[in-house]
């Protein structure tokens, strides 16, 4: 099945948002999270299942589908549909007209939130693999691959604070990979290859400064 790319122009959050068509929230952190929250619908196609909460600050709710999560990862965290059971519907909201659906809320629990919406678009098939490397990795340094080697050198000559950031952003969305058991091995693969460049990267910077 064909799905358009929204990774290009967006952020991780915004385009999972446009996926499964509905209008991304920023809630509070420090106020509880609730069973059900209702979510704005920009039209009444692909729609989510459940939103995820992330425990972690920012508090992010993010728009997902069971089935494609449980096809996704080995960790059980949304149960499957009983037999039956109907999907959330929308409804049109008798004040304003707007168009919402209220979802089923889920805390979720991974070593580096910031990284999860990402991770899902891949997961779930959402975007093209392709696309998941620019987001990991500086364009030099892709330019390198399958020589690991130079792509650690090359990744070590960026200033110090953007290479401190890719390495806690791709520490992060590894360990949440192996937090959550994703099953796509080329997704795992690559991943654990940028995570693995990045530290050797930051190694290699911290002996020649």
């Amino acid at each position: 099945m064909y799905r358009p790319s929204y990774l290009g122009r967006k952020e991780p959050l915004d385009a999972l948002c446009h996926h499964f068509n509905v209008v991304k929230v920023s809630y509070p952190s420090g106020m509880s999270i609730p069973n059900y929250f209702d979510m704005t619908i920009t039209r009444d196609a692909q729609m989510p299942t459940h939103l995820l909460a992330t425990s972690s600050a920012p508090l992010l709710l993010i728009p997902v589908d069971a089935r494609m999560y449980n096809n996704g990862f080995r960790v059980d965290l949304l149960p499957p549909a009983e037999p039956g059971s109907t999907a959330p519907v929308p409804y049109r909201h008798p004040n304003s007209g707007i168009l919402a659906i209220s979802l089923p809320v889920v805390p979720i629990s991974v070593p580096h939130g910031p990284s999860l919406p990402l991770l899902l678009l891949f997961a779930l098939c959402l975007e093209s693999q392709t696309k998941l490397a620019p987001h990991l990795l500086p364009p030099q340094v892709i330019e390198e691959f399958p020589n690991a080697a130079a792509m650690a050198q090359i990744m070590s000559l960026l200033p110090e604070d953007e290479l401190q950031r890719r390495v806690e952003y791709n520490q992060g969305i590894w360990k949440n990979v192996l937090s959550l058991g994703v099953r796509d091995t080329d997704i795992v693969e690559l991943i654990q290859t940028a995570w693995n460049v990045t530290a050797e990267a930051r190694r290699l910077q911290l002996r020649y400064r």
